[in-house]
């Protein structure tokens, strides 16, 4: 009764797995070349997806005689993912990645990260430098024991 639903069911898991990954890769750099392999693995969904539901609905139809037909579309999805991860490892070794405009890009955000540290330490260094320096003010003293003219006197 169990292997009534597990091959239908295994074979749908496998097309959604395809279907998550074109639809990852779709998001990738490569995303244009993975357009045609998500409208594959969608056809390939709904033959199986109406498979499973005929089984679920009806768990007393008749159930086929284990020939090679019936092992065909378990075998058809796990071809189809092979050759989707086939497909992405081929794509990663042919188009490769502009490695000048990456690590231009790196260093610019780099270069923006230690101007921003840097600011930071300037900004800390002048503000501890006012506050250090902010409390020893040079002031003529002013206590009001001598009269100012003599003060002035004094002075000159």
């Amino acid at each position: 009764m169990v292997a009534i639903y597990v091959l239908p069911l295994l074979t749908v898991l496998l097309n959604f797995l395809a279907f998550g990954s074109c639809l990852r890769f779709l998001f990738s750099r490569q995303g244009l070349y993975w357009f045609i392999p998500l409208l594959l693995t969608i056809f390939l969904i709904v033959p199986n997806a109406l498979t499973l539901y005929a089984v679920a609905s009806d768990p007393g139809a008749p159930v086929s005689a284990g020939g090679f037909l019936t092992y065909q579309p378990i075998g058809l999805a796990i071809l189809w993912y092979l050759l989707i991860i086939t497909f992405h490892y081929a794509l990663k070794k042919t188009i490769r990645v502009n490695r000048y405009e990456a690590d231009m890009r790196k260093n610019l955000h780099e270069a923006r990260y230690q101007a921003k540290i840097e600011s930071r330490k300037l900004e800390d260094r002048e503000k501890s430098r006012k506050e250090r320096f902010a409390g020893n003010r040079s002031v003529v003293p002013r206590i009001g024991v001598y009269p100012l003219s003599w003060v002035e006197l004094f002075e000159d």
